[in-house]
């Protein structure tokens, strides 16, 4: 019996040490970027603006020294919490990856799963030592439980914080862009979706511009391009630079592209700096890496506020979290849309 505890002992150890390097070495890997296309994808995420793979070495350093150390019972109790903390914050990363990155990282599934292993094996361990047991003590049944309660809280801690941790590289980046225009330290956002071939968006541009003026001086403005139409992610490029590098004249721009796609679909650099020049801009490109988090941001803040179609306009408040959505022709006059940023306001 001594020989079968020590052999069972000895196999969950062996998981466990198995379990933790295995996800060090793959932690490592991703750091270094010998991983698959699909892992690059999430390599860019972060928690608390710490990158998963960088994160993930030294949560796993950590844990393995703190298991070296497990015969050190408050050493044992912490390592046990760590590790429910841990299978709480893997529920939060497969959920990134299944719902907001849209790809599946095998290398992250992986160390997901030795998480679990290592985690399944502390919790055998545990249930293995209370059955031998004969007719626990009060005290020791509440000390089962009050332990049970712990790592429960510790498992919704990391399933909770992780989330809030969570920071999208496209929405991180483009910060550094600065596209908003209007009153930026305002806890208000209006966002704009409309689609540059979208007729109905054209027939609401008139409305919406009245609201533009009264909008930034109380919250920021934010263009979103929300591309229905194909033809449209040819004017994204051109639509990011003047909003990042043209904010005071941006309104006016925005009229000279409205006009420009009335013409042609497939607009050269010459055919943008032609429909700005009576405004004495020069048109600059951005660089690719900026374009292409400008898409995924427009493309994760349309997805973020269950966008369906354009013209919408989503009047958000940062600091309640309460939001307004405005959708088609009907519902973007100029009123409703200085009464929905009114009703998200602070009284």
């Amino acid at each position: 019996m001594f020989s079968d505890r020590i052999t069972s002992d000895g196999m969950r150890n062996a998981v466990i040490w198995a379990g933790l390097s295995i996800a060090l070495l793959l932690s490592v890997f991703l750091a270094v970027g010998l991983c698959t296309e699909a892992c690059k994808a999430t390599y860019n995420w972060t928690i608390f603006r710490m990158k998963f793979p960088f994160l993930g070495i030294g949560f796993f350093a950590f844990c393995l020294l703190l298991f070296y150390f497990r015969d050190r019972a408050p050493l044992r109790f912490l390592f046990e919490v760590t590790i429910a903390g841990a299978c709480g914050a893997e529920i939060t990363f497969i959920y990134a990856q299944h719902s907001l990155i849209e790809r599946w990282c095998p290398m992250c599934l992986a160390v997901a799963f030795c998480v679990y292993a290592a985690g399944f094996a502390i919790a055998s361990g545990y249930i293995a030592r209370s059955r031998k047991r004969i007719e626990p003590g009060r005290g020791e049944r509440m000390r089962h439980l009050t332990k049970g309660v712990v790592l429960a809280a510790a498992l919704f801690a990391g399933a909770y914080g992780s989330f809030l941790g969570l920071g999208d590289p496209a929405r991180s980046h483009a910060a550094t862009l600065s596209a908003a225009l209007g009153k930026l330290d305002s806890d208000i956002e209006v966002y704009v979706f409309t689609d540059w071939f979208c007729p109905a968006c054209r027939q609401a541009e008139p409305e919406m511009e009245k609201a533009y003026p009264n909008i930034m001086k109380r919250a920021k403005l934010l263009f979103i391009d929300d591309p229905i139409h194909a033809e449209s992610m040819n004017f994204i490029p051109y639509n990011l630079s003047f909003l990042v590098r043209e904010k005071g004249k941006y309104l006016e721009i925005r009229k000279a592209l409205l006009a420009l796609a009335a013409r042609t679909k497939e607009p050269t650099p010459e055919d943008v700096q032609k429909a700005v020049e009576k405004l004495g801009i020069v048109y600059r490109p951005l660089n690719y890496s900026d374009v292409n988090a400008g898409i995924q941001y427009f493309q994760s803040t349309a997805k973020a506020f269950r966008v369906e179609g354009t013209p919408s306009m989503v009047v958000y408040n940062r600091k309640t979290k309460s939001y307004k959505l405005l959708t088609g022709v009907r519902d973007l006059s100029a009123a409703n849309i200085l009464m929905a940023v009114s009703g998200v306001a602070p009284p």
